[in-house]
């Protein structure tokens, strides 16, 4: 019997610690959601007079204001400052890109009053009229996507204490694909996440948790694209029922910074077995197992074989214990095809069709294929060259061997209405 196992992955070694002005920031916890928000809970310390003006910096823009929750004082109101937009003139000296009248013009912006003055190698350019300038992403990098939070509080004990912040953020989402590498009657799953991170800001050295299920997106504006990164050490998980929904928690520290951090969390060897299957058009290679290590989020599967990429298929949320099918391509030695040899009209609403199913092996041993029939209304077999399975109400299964280097054939007749 083939042993299962899950291997842990190696934990992230970075810890995160953060400054910000008039509060102090532990490693955040950061539940981040498939439907692309997040949950974050920071715990702040203060420094408070007995009532007064608290600034809680360094938030991003996409926080959703009405599910703000703050623990440990005693708050009247709250009130965002959003730094504002940066300005055109803000752009002098620096390198950009105008477009106007059909052409593109580059080089450094040396005034903005009166019409765009650039410096290009091509000499000074003077432009009266535009439509767009483009500048560096780095430019507005630099704090423009962050707001503060100020908060207004009063009863508080003076003096240095601990405050906690929650809140739901836009521009969060995780995504899973899984390589599957087959070796002999074995295949080995690997499963990697990516975390994203468009809000705008970063979570150093977070306690990241990973909600697989269709839970409902708060509404928000969504962010701006960032760049991409990659976390070469990760950590394992940890996973737990939430709700109605399956949560995975990272047990090491996850720098989450702007872009897209690659986490690899599940390994493990499980059987699998190969099927081919003719449903019409070409026959499907298909890799079967039963999903024995863990709860595996919605995601892509990879498929390997020799060294080869040979196929990929989609799966979704699959419990422990479900049984797995992917269809990872056309078979290259099989060919399937399906003639209708008869039609009749019985009454108005009864039909008669019979079908001829012929399959052809250039392989060198025996193979067996699944043969799928789809059968419309209500209907009877009336005669079939074979025994057959059902599926459902509406299909029917063959199990067709087929010699090596041969042919084999499948005849039926249907009646059916609506």
């Amino acid at each position: 019997m083939t042993e299962r196992k899950v291997i842990p992955m190696l934990r992230a070694l970075t810890i995160g610690v953060c400054v910000l002005g008039a509060a102090a920031c532990a490693a955040p916890v950061v539940t981040i959601y498939s439907g692309g928000f997040g949950l974050v809970h920071e715990t702040r310390s203060v420094l408070l007079a007995q009532e007064g003006d608290l600034l809680l910096e360094n938030l991003s823009r996409t926080v959703l204001l009405d599910s703000v929750l703050l623990g440990g004082i005693a708050w009247t109101r709250l009130d965002p400052i959003v730094p504002p937009s940066p300005q055109l003139a803000d752009l002098v000296g620096k390198a950009v890109v105008v477009y106007g009248g059909g052409e593109r013009f580059q080089g450094v912006l040396l005034a903005v009053r009166g019409g765009l003055v650039l410096s290009t190698e091509d000499g000074i350019v003077f432009l009266s009229s535009y439509d767009r300038v483009v500048a560096p992403s780095s430019f507005f990098s630099g704090g423009g996507d962050s707001l503060t939070l100020k908060v207004r509080y009063r009863g508080a004990v003076p003096g240095s204490t601990e405050i906690g912040l929650t809140y739901l953020v836009q521009g969060l989402s995780w995504t899973v694909s899984y390589a599957a590498t087959l070796r002999g009657e074995v295949l080995g799953l690997q499963g990697g996440v990516a975390l994203d991170n468009q809000t705008g800001v970063e979570y150093s050295g977070a306690q990241v948790s990973l909600v697989a299920g269709d839970v409902y997106r708060p509404k928000a504006r969504e962010p701006e694209g960032l760049g991409v990164r990659l976390l070469a050490a990760a950590p394992e998980f940890d996973r737990a029922p939430a709700f109605e929904y399956h949560r995975y928690t990272l047990l090491g520290p996850v720098d989450l910074g702007p872009g897209t951090v690659l986490v690899p969390f599940l390994y493990g060897d499980l059987p699998f077995a190969r099927a081919y299957r003719f449903s019409g058009g070409e026959v499907e290679v298909r890799v079967r197992f039963t999903n024995g290590l863990a709860p595996l989020p919605a995601g892509e599967v990879r498929v390997y074989d020799e060294g080869l990429f040979v196929g990929a298929a989609a799966i979704g949320h699959t419990p422990l214990g479900a049984a797995v099918d992917l269809a990872i391509g056309a078979a290259f030695d099989l060919r399937g095809e399906r003639i209708q040899e008869l039609r009749q009209r019985l009454t108005d609403a009864l039909y008669r069709d019979t079908y001829r199913i012929t399959l052809r092996s250039s392989k060198d041993t025996p193979v067996e294929v699944e043969v799928v029939e789809s059968l419309p209304g209500t209907w009877t077999i009336t005669h079939t060259s074979s025994p057959y399975e059902r599926i459902d109400a509406q299909r029917i299964l063959y199990r067709v061997t087929v010699p090596a280097g041969g042919e084999a054939e499948v005849r039926y007749t249907v009646e059916w209405r609506y």
